[in-house]
């Protein structure tokens, strides 16, 4: 159970902590990797993961697979191996065991058909992109993926009103989610879901369907939907920021404190412990 601090009075639920050490690799993400490779089966003797230079999906494969024990390989495209470690995600991999395989184009349908060739070779697993359950996958897998994420509400403070929650790839929100028909704090009404990406409502909507438990189905509950992607930033853009000396993934959490100081919403500046902002990762390494 990762804590929840109050700081400069808005709460913060620090999933940021969550971390492997030396490699700095931390997060939501990290936990859903964890889980997901555990699944994997005894007879894998390797993993592969496919994804941008970029993705922290690379570090989190690395090091994971090197925490069971088991060999990695990662694909990534338009680019050359030496080209490719000076990205802090593949060289965390690299630190742990990975090898890198390049490959001619860089659009991310092709890195995934790689990666699903890869791992029709017995004793090789694929890790999924996103780090999530396949589209395949049973509802079992699937409602045991959401509930690995959904118990870190459990320790959400009763006074909290507005929850704040990152909607990128939508894996985590769909936890949070998911976690709050079963762990809600007493006072909860609004639900912010920050867009940073390509909008994933309508997956969400369905995954969440799927097990019995619509975004709507929360009784008094309000959900709403600030969309940055395009319209603050573009997914690729960097904004490092640091507030009440916590540092944020510039790709990702850095563009949503950037917008709330500048926007200032009534919600965000009450700074009277009724808002809670997760924090889905930080920077790794």
């Amino acid at each position: 159970m990762t804590p929840v601090e109050l700081r400069g009075g808005i709460w913060w639920k620090r999933e940021d902590l969550y971390r492997i050490e030396p490699s700095g690799v931390n997060g939501s993400k990290l936990r859903a990797c964890q889980h997901l490779m555990s699944l994997a089966g005894d007879d894998i003797m390797s993993v592969v993961s496919a994804s941008s230079v970029l993705s922290p999906q690379a570090a989190m494969a690395g090091v994971v697979a090197q925490e069971l024990g088991l060999e990695c390989e990662i694909i990534v495209g338009a680019t050359t191996p030496d080209k490719a470690v000076k990205h802090k995600s593949v060289a965390i991999a690299v630190e742990a065991g990975a090898t890198v395989r390049c490959v001619p184009v860089a659009y991310n349908t092709y890195l995934q058909k790689q990666a699903l060739e890869a791992a029709l070779q017995p004793g090789v697993w694929r890790l999924p992109y996103g780090i999530t359950t396949p589209a395949e996958a049973p509802l079992g897998d699937v409602e045991a993926f959401l509930r690995v994420g959904g118990e870190q509400v459990a320790n959400l403070p009763d006074e909290v009103e507005t929850l704040v929650v990152p909607f990128g790839s939508a894996n985590t929100a769909c936890g949070v989610l998911y976690g709050l028909h079963d762990h809600r704090p007493a006072n909860l009404s609004k639900i912010i879901l920050m867009e940073i990406g390509p909008s994933r409502r309508e997956w969400a909507r369905e995954r969440l369907e799927s097990v019995g438990r619509a975004p709507e189905s929360l009784p008094g509950v309000e959900i709403e939907y600030v969309t940055l992607h395009e319209v603050w930033a573009s997914y690729g853009d960097k904004m490092p920021e640091t507030m009440e000396e916590i540092v944020f993934h510039p790709t990702y959490e850095g563009k949503m404190i950037r917008w709330l100081n500048l926007v200032q919403p009534e919600w965000w500046m009450r700074r009277d412990g009724t808002t809670c902002f997760w924090i889905v990762g930080g920077p790794i390494g």
